[in-house]
């Protein structure tokens, strides 16, 4: 596991915030990778919540953020047995969830600081899951990633089909910012794998009641079998 330690001047709180990147890699020394994300922060303000007294309380964050983490975290534990024929980077993004309409910059700190410290090692692409764990999952083609990374979009969803998930829907979904723009910007293939029909969304209402075991057995499927499989090598 390496870790990477940054600091974000938040206006909202009016403090300096501590954040941190988190890497798990496989096959460290594989040239050839691949690079799942999701982000570990959540909210620290209910800004959606119904009640405007609990605006100011602190998101839980089931669904938005420990949903992916928690795919993540069996991914890794599932390919540490299996082992896989490509380099794969598990990362967990801080800071994406601190900005505002007022202060846009406060999102997504911790891609846009993998970005920047990436170097050369680019990965061949980017799956970044976000907001996965909500019951009757509905995954449809995010925008950006169809618009510029129309062949990775092709092949999750057909590696889906091929497994029978059928959260997986194969339609035209919205365009969403989130973690994988900052990869997009830097010509990396990226994909966003959210479900934006969340009502509970940056409210106090975001518990594990909202989430279903069953939606985060589907992403996680998908994952562990691109990652072993590294099908995509021959395409």
């Amino acid at each position: 596991m390496q870790a990477d330690t940054f600091s974000y001047d938040s206006p909202d709180l009016g403090k300096q915030v501590r954040l941190m990147n988190l890497v798990a890699r496989f096959r460290p020394e594989a040239k050839e990778r691949i690079l799942f994300g999701a982000h570990w922060d959540s909210r620290p303000w209910a800004d959606k919540d119904p009640q405007a007294a609990l605006r100011t309380r602190a998101v839980l964050g089931a669904n938005d953020g420990a949903s992916g983490v928690a795919v993540l975290l069996e991914v890794a534990r599932v390919l540490q047995k299996t082992g896989t024929p490509i380099g794969v980077d598990l990362v967990l993004f801080d800071g994406e969830d601190l900005g505002t309409e007022q202060n846009p910059d406060g999102y997504f700190r911790g891609s846009m600081r993998y970005v920047q410290q990436m170097g050369y090692e680019r990965p061949l692409f980017v799956i970044v899951i976000d907001m996965i764990g909500k019951k009757n999952l509905n995954l449809t083609w995010e925008a950006n990633s169809r618009q510029q990374a129309s062949n990775v979009v092709e092949m999750v969803w057909q590696e889906a089909r091929d497994l029978g998930v059928t959260a997986f829907k194969s339609v035209p979904g919205p365009a969403i910012f989130d973690d994988h723009i900052a990869f997009l910007n830097a010509s990396i293939p990226a994909v966003d794998l959210i479900d934006f029909g969340f009502p509970e969304w940056h409210t106090t209402h975001d518990t594990p009641a909202v989430c279903s075991a069953e939606s985060l057995e589907a992403v996680g499927a998908v994952l562990v079998s691109l990652a072993t499989k590294a099908s995509f090598l021959s395409h």
